[in-house]
């Protein structure tokens, strides 16, 4: 007859022998908290960087939109100036103007618009501002308000450069972003021509946009005796 011996351990490895399974376990547990605590360490220093890149890509978005925007209305006023100083509605700090693409080029149109790129929604407009100038209009820009300036350019006040308008383009986008580009534009050439019919008398205001027979005022002058001739009063 066989008798079963019973298995005994070691008690220099009776740690090992009774409680191999358990201490297994409990390492798998202890492993898998310290990955859940490295992975939402790791995600919580992710988040930050990828809503970084994003907005990064964003800027970078508008940025270009917004140059794009600068060269086109450029182009716009170096073609016509009077389509700039003049748009279809009132100009403004809170003015909202778009460019709608024509066939040949593009119109300034009222109110505002938005595109698309790269899945991204942006949101676009500008707004044109009048452009005041110290020493009555030929100095620096100044945000002052218009002052009388009864002798002439070069001296003491505040008026209105019509040859220097301020355009804003801002552009928006979903997540909350946005961008303000600020440009000044200048008229750098004029139609010139020659004036020889002023029988249509004083009361002419400026900027003109059309030839015309007026001018702006005189005194003790004869203009309508002979078709383009100003003469002297009395002589």
């Amino acid at each position: 007859m066989k008798i079963k011996q019973k298995k005994s351990c070691n008690p220099a490895i009776l740690q090992s022998c009774n409680y191999s399974s358990g201490q297994s376990l409990a390492e798998i547990l202890i492993a898998i908290g310290v990955g859940a605590i490295l992975i939402g360490g790791t995600i919580g220093i992710m988040a930050p960087v990828l809503r970084s890149n994003l907005e990064t890509k964003n800027v970078q978005i508008a940025t270009s939109l917004a140059q794009q925007y600068s060269d086109n209305l450029r182009n716009i006023s170096e073609a016509s100036w009077f389509n700039i100083y003049n748009p279809p509605a009132a100009k403004g700090a809170s003015s909202q103007f778009y460019l709608n693409a024509t066939s040949t080029t593009y119109a300034i149109v009222s109110g505002a618009t938005s595109t698309t790129v790269e899945d991204r929604n942006f949101g676009i407009y500008f707004s044109i501002e009048n452009v005041n100038r110290d020493s009555c209009g030929a100095g620096n820009i100044s945000s002052e308000a218009t002052t009388t300036c009864t002798n002439g350019p070069g001296t003491t006040g505040v008026i209105d450069d019509p040859s220097t308008q301020k355009i804003n383009v801002h552009i928006s986008w979903t997540q909350g972003g946005s961008l303000l580009r600020i440009s000044y534009f200048t008229r750098s050439s004029n139609k010139i021509f020659n004036q020889t019919d002023w029988s249509g008398g004083s009361g002419q205001t400026g900027p003109i946009t059309s030839e015309n027979n007026k001018f702006a005022s005189s005194t003790g002058v004869d203009y309508s005796t002979t078709t383009g001739a100003i003469r002297i009063q009395g002589l």
